[in-house]
């Protein structure tokens, strides 16, 4: 068995990988033409965003929205290189 994905559901998908590619070089694999789905080029395992309207259809139960103005979420990701000059 292995770690297929992660998928974070965000206000904004299109500014968030915008993000990643600016903070960690990060570049996107695919973006849905609604802009409501999103992942990056990770390697083995994807890293994807959605909107939250995505999450609402998926969850229906609700969830815990991300707020980057407030506490964190209780998880973490680790992105790690061996290059790390190259980083």
């Amino acid at each position: 068995m292995k770690f297929g994905w992660a998928i974070v559901y965000v206000d904004d998908v299109k500014t968030v990988l915008d993000f990643y590619a600016k903070a960690f070089g990060l570049q996107t694999r695919f973006l849905h033409e609604s802009g409501g789905y999103g992942e990056l080029v990770t390697g083995e395992t994807t890293l994807a965003f959605a909107s939250h309207q995505m999450g609402e259809m998926h969850l229906p139960k609700g969830y815990m929205k991300s707020d980057p103005t407030g506490k964190p979420l209780g998880m973490e990701f680790a992105l790690t290189t061996k290059d790390v000059a190259g980083a």
